[in-house]
């Protein structure tokens, strides 16, 4: 199974019939078994809406005056080509400039999870603190029945009004739902869920059709327990079609979803996991907050999807969703070999490129996953630090998921080590096992507007021996120090290349 899920940009640039009817072209190009384009987040509406408000002060409006519908045009356009069109509602979006933050958001402050210090007037752009402060009252509390009400009004007004095939309930943007203690009060969302079902089976009984009801979730299980998700008691109770747990703002190699695949065995619910089209940070993103070379890895390129798909699928998942792969962005060079690229009888006899940048660590917004404006966010640094050694005997150790069998093949391993010092003495062992390098080289970096710094590439071939379909504990220590050095070596963006298969 292929899916893709976008966020409303593209459309609401489209200011022309013929720009909508252009972007559902390209989108059809993709050939993907279910299409998702953000329809609501919270209380704003990107069609034109009597239950909720209206999005406004984007090219779109232009054609909404003209009495266009263009989330109607772009759905009938899929729909005729055979594409599922399943709409995706953000629960509880984050997304903070003070246009967003609507009347009946004003109206009903006291049920918003954020207090009003007046900081938002000062808004000036994204990650400043007048944008937190709107991102955080435009979140409302789910414990709150009217809050529940007036989301299920929007709903249901978007699932009577298009000829869909499901909705899509968007949980990753964003927490938190409620207030504390949040854990206790999974049963609102429990509640809103079971009623959003509940309505799609009126509609759906109306139609002849059963409509599906999917979840877009955080890949930790404990952190959507912790947010007063229950997602066990939705599959239990047959609620869900399928989910789709994922990272919002970067791909990461090393998620587990054969915890997601365990939650739902023996259900009707299909895991389908949701891959970023994100690969790391990058200079155009935030000054300084990259991979440390630049040199590319931002790209969301074939070898780096199929090594997605293929861990993915070594942990038995349904199928794949890819996430803001945008037509105007991705259509000329992926859309046409998406279903190549996931196709799991393909993948071994191809390259493949595993790319582990960060530890893993949801991260809910582009705040804590930016670090915007002032720096990383606490627990960020996590996430996206470098392992650090600095004296003789420091050592760490870190898991990798991998999805290849190797057997006769052999994967190019690598890691970088920011200021290694030339008497550094570097021992590295693969599940127990030690590696010997085949190569140590250094070269020098110059990021942009940062300190130029020497780094080397520690190298080594690995086979099936090494390397098991699963995880794998990868452990670096530092044997002996060398006494010139004066600071910490830094170690991290690690990769496994694979080739075709032998066989």
């Amino acid at each position: 199974m292929l899916l893709i899920t976008v966020d409303s940009g593209n459309l609401l640039a489209c200011a022309e019939y013929g720009q909508v009817t252009r972007l559902a072209e390209l989108t059809v190009t993709s050939g993907a078994d279910i299409y998702t384009m953000d329809v609501a987040d919270n209380d704003i509406c990107f069609y034109p809406s009597s239950a909720g408000t209206t999005a406004s002060g984007t090219p779109m409006n232009a054609l909404l005056a003209a009495g266009h519908d263009p989330y109607g045009i772009f759905t009938e356009i899929l729909k005729e080509a055979g594409i599922a069109v399943v709409p995706n509602f953000r629960v509880n979006d984050h997304h903070g400039s003070p246009d967003q933050w609507t009347e009946w958001e004003r109206e009903h402050k006291e049920w918003s999870l954020g207090q009003d210090t007046g900081t938002w007037k000062s808004y000036k752009k994204v990650g400043d603190p007048g944008w937190r402060e709107v991102g955080d009252l435009r979140q409302m509390d789910y414990a709150v029945k009217e809050v529940r009400e007036r989301r299920l009004g929007i709903l249901r007004e978007i699932a009577e009004r298009y000829p869909l095939d499901g909705l899509m309930l968007d949980f990753g943007r964003s927490a938190p739902f409620f207030r504390e203690p949040k854990r206790e009060k999974s049963d609102y969302m429990t509640q809103f869920v079971r009623a959003v079902r509940t309505m799609l089976d009126e509609v759906g009984e109306r139609r002849g059709q059963h409509l599906m009801l999917a979840a877009a979730v955080p890949w930790d299980i404990d952190y959507c327990t912790e947010e007063g998700l229950d997602i066990k008691a939705w599959i239990d109770e047959r609620l869900l079609s399928y989910l789709c747990p994922g990272e919002w703002f970067f791909v990461d190699y090393n998620l587990p979803y054969s915890e997601w695949v365990a939650l739902a065995e023996g259900s009707s619910c299909k895991v389908y996991p949701m891959f970023m089209s994100c690969v790391s940070s990058s200079d155009a993103v935030t000054p300084g907050k990259r991979v440390w070379l630049g040199d590319g890895f931002e790209e969301f390129d074939p070898p780096k999807i199929r090594a997605l798909a293929e861990s993915a699928y070594s942990q038995g998942v349904d199928g794949i969703m890819f996430y803001n792969l945008h037509a105007n962005s991705f259509a000329s060079r992926l859309y046409a070999d998406l279903r190549e690229l996931i196709d799991p009888a393909r993948i071994p006899s191809t390259d493949r490129h595993y790319f582990y940048a960060r530890r893993p660590q949801y991260l809910p917004t582009e705040y804590f996953s930016f670090g915007l404006p002032d720096g990383y966010a606490p627990g960020e640094m996590e996430a996206f630090t470098p392992f650090e050694l600095n004296e003789g005997g420091d050592e760490f150790s870190y898991s990798v998921l991998f999805g290849s069998d190797l057997g006769s093949t052999t994967a190019d391993f690598r890691f970088k080590l920011r200021d290694l010092g030339d008497g550094d003495e570097i021992e590295v062992s693969m599940n127990g096992g030690r590696l010997s390098a085949d190569s140590v080289e250094f070269s020098n970096c110059q990021p942009p507007n940062l300190p130029g710094f020497r780094y080397a590439i520690w190298r080594s071939a690995l086979g099936s021996s090494h390397l098991r379909v699963g995880e794998n504990v990868l452990t670096v220590r530092l044997a002996e120090r060398d006494p010139g050095r004066t600071l910490p070596v830094q170690v991290g963006e690690f990769e496994i290349t694979v080739g075709p298969d032998d066989g």
